[in-house]
């Protein structure tokens, strides 16, 4: 499997109906090759078909490749969620990023 991709309600309130969470995962070994530009397109075009106003996603600021992707495809940084999750037994913070359609 070279990655995968999912599109995925905010918040399962009312009030969030229009805004969708997003998730992108490709496989290390083939990385650089546009398998993650391919499914983040994918992931925009459904969102737009199905009526969202708004993704979101959370990164590892680490994850330079993954920031390029985010940012050349349009999405804007809003905030730093602080020592969110654990990664190698260490706190570290992700990157909050929203794109509106």
């Amino acid at each position: 499997m070279a990655g995968w991709a999912s599109l995925n309600p905010f918040n399962v309130r009312g009030a969030y109906r229009y805004v969708a969470d997003l998730s992108v995962y490709v496989a290390r070994d083939v990385r650089g090759n546009g398998v993650g530009t391919l499914l983040l397109a994918e992931l925009v075009r459904r969102a737009r078909t199905l009526g969202y106003h708004k993704l979101v996603l959370t990164a590892f600021p680490f994850n330079v490749p993954g920031m390029a992707l985010y940012t050349r495809m349009g999405f804007q940084t809003v905030g730093v969620l602080h020592e969110q999750g654990q990664l190698d037994g260490h706190w570290v913070d992700t990157v909050m990023m929203e794109l509106l359609l």
